[in-house]
């Protein structure tokens, strides 16, 4: 889609002619996904996705025009489109948003071995040692194995700037169902990374969690003392953590429309002084990106310094908004859209908790009586009154300072945001990433995110 630059910026300064700002973005997507299952075998194409929207600014909100033919003829015509009807609008010239640095780069994620060169049977045998490392375990009765790449390639162009990426990422998902008697559980794993063909991982290493899990948790109980204990979350379940806590809370666009008590504690104490948190598409996890979708270079924002809420995240328009209304906050590569022809809203990337000083198993040894939580599955989170629920499959019994080995299942935890975070007294040394989520806003605009964190030990009420 490169090509399609000078068209773009043809178009963008077109429009600046009738409109404080303007811009363009183009994408395309493609990738395979697979997968084998005891009955059938598949290898599909992604639905095919390609496009551009122009989007002009006048002052008091955006208005855009999109095409799924991206070629410059379209574009033009498109530009004829958008420009009557930003001549029909009211402009307001004095509220201009910020201009960025001038920059012309292309971008692209290395991949030893290109996926898309990759033979089908190729791609459906290693679903099938996926699925083949799971049916290993004692009580599996089924297994999944699905094996994907997914490639973007994106273009932005405003007054200042002509950007391009390339995106590319493999993917490996395993899920187990484990029967025995009359009871019946069911757990998966799974790893997305940044690169190509040659990013695949052991099968066995995939499975390892379910396969050791997944006959614990058949079967096992519900908590037979819910209420409130001292727990360790492992660093999976810590991220979905940080995900749902000071996620979608520090997402700034929903300070504009008061749904977030999040702009309320901006430089106070949220957490203990131990707690850290960040949000960086720059890390080389699997929601890495080198621009986000207007034109903002990835770098890395610090959300929660030593308990104190330090930043939020923000698109363009949020940022320039609260800066109109008095509340200076800095720019943060975090405004995405869901694909080229929806608007684009403040989102997370990778979102995680820093590294403390402890190994986990020292956490484990603090505890008098508490619970270890692994296998995180689902979150909510109430951004206006910062209640959290969190769910997960697996809980195991702490006792003295040693897991026990009783395990119960399922497990889902809630409570306040601030009271738990401000529960934390440790903090694991080794930060691990849940590469395999995604993310919506609210239902619906859906983007790729990874979470992850260290080990964290506080007081949650579990049940």
């Amino acid at each position: 889609m490169h090509e399609l630059i000078p068209a773009l910026a043809q178009a963008v300064e077109t429009l600046e002619r009738l409109a404080p700002n303007a811009s363009a973005y183009a994408r395309r997507n493609s990738g395979t996904q697979v997968r084998v299952d005891a009955a059938s075998v598949s290898c599909t194409p992604l639905t095919p996705d390609a496009g551009f929207t122009l989007s002009a600014w006048t002052g008091d909100r955006f208005l855009e025009a999109s095409c799924d033919n991206p070629c410059a003829e379209a574009v033009r015509e498109q530009t004829h489109r958008l420009a009557d009807r930003v001549r029909k609008a009211q402009v307001d010239w004095d509220r201009r948003m910020p201009v960025q640095e001038r920059l012309v780069r292309a971008f692209a994620q290395t991949q030893a071995e290109d996926p898309r060169s990759i033979a089908a049977g190729t791609k459906i045998e290693a679903a099938r040692a996926l699925r083949a490392a799971v049916l290993v375990a004692p009580h599996a009765r089924e297994a999944v194995g699905m094996v994907g790449d997914i490639h973007a390639e994106v273009i932005y162009v405003d007054r200042t700037r002509r950007l391009s990426q390339q995106l590319h990422r493999v993917r490996q998902i395993c899920f187990g169902v484990f029967a025995k008697d009359a009871h019946q559980a069911q757990l998966h794993a799974g790893r997305e990374a940044v690169g190509g063909w040659e990013r695949l991982d052991d099968p066995a290493a995939i499975a390892a969690d379910v396969v050791r899990d997944g006959p614990r948790i058949l079967g096992a109980p519900r908590l037979s003392d819910p209420g409130e204990h001292t727990c360790v979350f492992d660093g999976h379940f810590a991220g979905i953590f940080a995900h749902e806590a000071f996620g979608h809370g520090t997402e700034q666009d929903l300070f504009l429309k008061d749904r977030s008590r999040g702009a309320e504690y901006l430089g106070k104490r949220v957490a203990s002084d131990l707690v850290d948190m960040y949000d960086d598409p720059s890390n080389g996890w699997a929601a890495s990106y080198f621009f986000d979708d207007e034109g903002v270079l990835a770098t890395p924002t610090c959300i929660v310094s030593k308990g104190i809420l330090v930043a939020g995240l923000n698109d363009r328009h949020s940022q320039t908004e609260l800066a109109r209304r008095g509340l200076a906050v800095a720019k943060t590569a975090n405004g995405r859209r869901e694909a080229y022809d929806h608007k684009p809203y403040t989102r997370m990337t990778n979102t995680f908790f820093g590294p403390g000083t402890s190994t986990t198993e020292e956490l484990i040894r603090g505890v008098a009586r508490g619970y270890h939580l692994t296998h995180p599955s689902n979150g909510m989170e109430d951004p206006k009154g910062w209640g959290i629920q969190l769910e997960g499959a697996m809980a195991e019994e702490i006792v003295d300072g040693r897991l026990t080995g009783r395990v119960f299942s399922p497990v889902v935890v809630t409570g306040s945001v601030p009271r738990l975070l401000q529960s934390v007294d440790g903090v694991g040394r080794e930060v691990v990433e849940a590469s395999i989520g995604s993310c919506g806003k609210g239902y619906k605009e859906w983007v790729k995110v990874t979470d992850g964190g260290p080990a964290l030990r506080l007081r949650a009420v579990i049940a």
